[in-house]
């Protein structure tokens, strides 16, 4: 009797693992990698350039004009060099590389003031200002005491842009990039870039930016001479 028993359970909890493997299986999506590949680079492309306005130098301003607390004017001629003129301008182009989840996470938090319950604790980066007469949008203010998220400059290397896989509706793709600190000094690394798509094609779900990471050399001089022991 427990003979039989215990088959019937192992075969019970066999059948419970083919399950999961298939449930699993089915929910990760197909993809076509040299499609995926592409949209990947195209995308991180303009990712490069949106990363440095949300977080990191950032739209150039003028110190001089249109003083609100610290808020200044962008300088229109950089932002005719970005491509965008207004916020909602600017928030198509994010919508056209960021998904609408990872978009809205940066309007809230870059683009909108946070508080914590018990006041404000950080400012919008950037607001839009109108035209008082005619509501019309006439430029964008910068906060001049925003503090930088990207420190370092970035270098992404893009032909090692790389297909990892996929889980449920997301397809990961990694690239390998040069990081360069205040200092000029250097650091490799790896990036994964979640990509999920949606009606208007593949957009990028996560952050894709990095600092130069002083601890990680130190790890890795360690790791060195563990492997040489």
């Amino acid at each position: 009797m427990k003979g039989n028993r215990y088959r019937a359970l192992s075969l019970i909890l066999a059948v419970l693992m083919l399950l999961s493997v298939l449930t699993l299986t089915s929910c990760n999506r197909k993809y076509d990698e040299e499609e995926v590949l592409e949209a990947a680079k195209k995308l991180l492309k303009e990712a490069e350039v949106l990363n440095e306005i949300y977080y990191g130098s950032g739209i150039e301003y003028f110190d001089s004009e249109e003083e609100i607390g610290y808020y200044r004017k962008a300088n229109p001629m950089h932002l005719e060099e970005l491509g965008f003129s207004t916020i909602d301008e600017l928030k198509k182009k994010t919508e056209q590389t960021f998904s609408a989840k990872y978009s809205e996470t940066v309007y809230s938090t870059i683009l909108s003031s946070m508080n914590d319950g018990d006041g404000i604790v950080s400012l919008a980066r950037y607001y839009q200002a109108y035209d008082e007469e005619t509501n019309q949008p006439t430029h964008i203010m910068v906060y001049s005491k925003f503090s930088l998220m990207l420190k370092s400059d970035i270098e992404y290397d893009y032909s090692t842009l790389t297909v990892v896989g996929s889980k449920k509706e997301k397809v990961e793709v990694t690239v390998e990039a040069t990081l360069t600190n205040s200092e000029g000094q250097t650091q490799r690394t790896t990036i994964s870039i979640m990509l999920v798509e949606e009606e208007n094609g593949w957009r990028i779900n996560n952050p894709t930016y990095a600092n130069y990471n002083a601890y990680m050399d130190r790890y890795n001089e360690l790791q060195d001479k563990d492997l040489k022991k």
